[in-house]
């Protein structure tokens, strides 16, 4: 933490410097708390960035960097949403005798950070799994492998995957790395390293449904086409893993959250938000979740026609959170677009520290 005495010195420089303007902050710079900041996860939600409120750090990460990661202490493996990366399960179990993804239906993690409900939730040892490697920052189809979980201990999980003809397999042993996941590229056949080993939240893409399930259709049901149909959006998800919790103040909770620019609740402005007020008292009062998605995607808003890409922040809306150090923040977001061209998946927000 910052003492008084070089917390004045630096918003003395900093209005010396730039006036009134917002401070623009690299992703891997340090910043100060209690400041207004952007996360520049481009608009192609290329990016996500890693937060931690008390070190003062944003650290910024490739998404195309990775498919799939694997829970250390439980048996959890998550797929990369933040890329549409999706999972099919093939009838057979025969690893060999899968050799395309004809007829499957793809599955998604859920966009709420659920364990329980990721697309690999219930694996089994030896079953083959389709993998569609989802989108690159260009928005090109990476195509699809074949894989399957040979062995898991508490050390390592051992993998099989391969192209669906079946060529280029390999047999990797993977040891897990201190953090709560481990991360794999099957496309690079290697180990990365994403999440810093301290963070509270992350400004990341997740996979949307936009359509109805396929399952709902019948037989007119054509997946991607007229059903099961996925659209990336920008997502602010907590790290629970480390006890991070939150609690939201939302003035106008009562007013449904809709895409119709008329709406009640998007003619609503900061001028109703209680940020100045809120304490830490209130963290208690309003009632604190431990959901990834406490914050998740409650702060913004596409509006219709969707092809414009106008998005209403709710602006009005405070959220408390309690970091993995036990310190309180109040955190608002003011913007969604940014950079020279005013374009979308530049998340402004600002947050400040509250005493005891």
């Amino acid at each position: 933490m910052k003492t008084p005495i070089t917390l004045f010195l630096y918003l003395l420089s900093t209005l010396f410097l730039y006036g009134c303007k917002d401070k623009e902050v690299d992703p891997s710079d340090n910043f100060e708390t209690g400041t207004t900041l952007t996360a520049a996860m481009g608009d192609d939600l290329a990016r996500q960035v890693y937060i931690d409120l008390s070190e003062g750090k944003m650290t910024s990460i490739a998404v195309n960097t990775w498919e799939l990661a694997f829970e250390k202490e439980g048996n959890a493996i998550r797929t990369n949403s933040a890329k549409k990366v999706a999972i099919a399960i093939p009838a057979t179990t025969n690893f060999d005798e899968v050799t395309d993804d004809e007829g499957l239906d793809y599955a998604y993690d859920s966009s709420d950070g659920d364990l329980g409900t990721t697309a690999l939730n219930g694996w089994e040892t030896n079953q083959p799994y389709v993998i569609n490697l989802g989108i690159d920052e260009n928005g090109n189809n990476l195509g699809t492998k074949k894989f399957r979980i040979t062995a898991k201990n508490s050390t390592s999980i051992a993998i099989q995957f391969a192209e669906l003809d079946g060529s280029q397999s390999q047999n990797v042993n993977i040891d897990f790395d201190e953090g709560n996941f481990t991360f794999y590229s099957l496309i690079n056949a290697q180990k990365v390293v994403v999440e810093p080993a301290r963070w509270d939240l992350v400004l990341t893409a997740v996979s949307l449904r936009t359509g109805a399930p396929c399952a709902s259709m019948g037989a007119g049901a054509k997946p991607g086409v007229n059903c099961d149909i996925y659209r990336l959006g920008a997502s602010a998800m907590t790290n629970t893993y480390q006890g991070v919790q939150v609690a939201v103040d939302d003035p106008f909770e009562e007013l449904k959250k809709d895409d119709d620019p008329e709406a009640e609740k998007n003619q609503q402005t900061i001028e109703s938000s209680n940020f100045d007020d809120l304490g830490i008292s209130d963290f208690n009062t309003l009632g604190a979740s431990s959901s990834a998605d406490a914050i998740g995607r409650t702060w913004l808003q596409i509006l219709e026609p969707h092809s414009s890409g106008v998005y209403k922040v709710y602006d009005f809306i405070t959220y408390i959170v309690k970091d993995t150090d036990g310190n309180y923040y109040k955190l608002r977001f003011l913007a969604y677009k940014g950079g020279d061209n005013a374009e979308n998946g530049y998340p402004t927000f600002e947050y400040e520290l509250l005493a005891e």
